[in-house]
């Protein structure tokens, strides 16, 4: 599972790093809030999956423990160097209480938890990439390979692969909660329950592969439109609080800010006119403490450059991550 996890976030930063400065919206609430750029939207979705190689590492700590020679429940009076064998196998340690350890079914628990939440991961990327698809948003076209056409409509091209990543969620999701469930208010030690834990085990490890595989297809065959990207951009409203954190650096507190900006908006909104459209005029006009320097702001090609701070979609800072990642990996 790692070595396939690294080879997604792999191909990952092949693809962000062709898009540093492609400026895409960024989302809260599925409202279009600020500019970003596609190389920081995959560059998340890397951060995402190296937590999940950690918890699957710590699934692996959990597990180096050698229940062996703990018998049903008690040990054995057999002389058994238990540490001995635990060596011979591989094991770091030995487990300390032979009743736990039998009837220890946490570290089970554990991985399917971590292959849960990485298809959690998977999962909000195939909505993503299932939006973004669409002729509506038009951002991206899924390849052929991983589409599939309609027996009834001929113009149809499906990003199946990606909805049955997404669907796949919910067995995996099914698989933890059914063993949660199953081992639930069971008395120490062994029970015959826990037989039910292999098969929850083996397909959530197999269906949690395959789609890093699938996945790992999709994005090494995407086809980016950045034209589309920078036309939905261009003057639209999302760099208003670019323009309220233009009047903090004036002196002005950002709860006036915001107040001033709110009805810079109100007023294109009005006038049915975009941001980079309103002359510097109209703005004077709404407050006094705009001065012709503030036209700059609504040009969305210095918007990522002007962010400053880690962690933010600044064309350097990402390159940066990019090429740390790249050693890291």
């Amino acid at each position: 599972l790692n070595k396939k996890i690294i080879s997604f976030q792999k191909n990952l930063l092949k693809l962000a790093e062709k898009h540093c400065n492609t400026i895409i919206p960024g989302y809260t609430h599925l409202q279009r809030a600020q500019p970003i750029s596609f190389a920081f939207h995959l560059l998340a979705y890397v951060e995402m999956m190296e937590r999940s190689k950690e918890r699957l590492n710590y699934v692996y700590f959990e597990t180096d423990r050698c229940p062996l020679g703990c018998g049903a429940l008690a040990g054995s009076t057999l002389p058994l160097d238990r540490e001995f064998v635990a060596k011979e196998l591989g094991f770091s340690s030995v487990t300390q209480n032979a009743l736990d350890s039998v009837s220890d079914r946490e570290f089970v628990v554990d991985f399917i938890n971590a292959c849960s939440l990485g298809m959690l991961s998977l999962s909000r990327l195939a909505e993503e990439l299932i939006i973004w698809s669409t002729t509506e948003w038009n951002f991206v076209r899924l390849s052929d390979e991983y589409s599939t056409g309609s027996s009834m409509m001929p113009q149809k091209k499906n990003p199946d692969i990606a909805e049955l990543i997404r669907g796949k969620l919910g067995r995996v999701l099914g698989n933890y909660t059914a063993l949660v469930t199953t081992i639930k208010g069971l008395p120490l030690s062994y029970n015959r329950d826990f037989q039910e834990d292999k098969e929850s085990v083996f397909d959530s490890f197999d269906t949690y592969l395959a789609s890093i595989e699938m996945m790992t297809g999709i994005i090494s065959t995407i086809d980016v439109n950045k034209e589309r990207f920078t036309e939905e951009l261009n003057g639209d409203f999302s760099l208003a609080t670019d323009l309220a954190d233009w009047l903090v650096l004036k002196g002005i507190p950002f709860r006036k800010s915001h107040e001033i900006v709110g009805q810079v908006v109100r007023f294109a909104e009005e006038k049915k006119s975009k941001l980079n459209q309103l002359s510097h005029e109209e703005l004077k006009n709404i407050n006094s403490l705009f001065d012709a320097s503030v036209l700059k702001i609504f040009q969305i090609s210095d918007a990522l450059p002007r962010k400053k701070t880690i962690g933010s979609p600044n064309p350097d800072l990402v390159s940066a991550q990019i090429k740390l990642w790249k050693e890291r990996l």
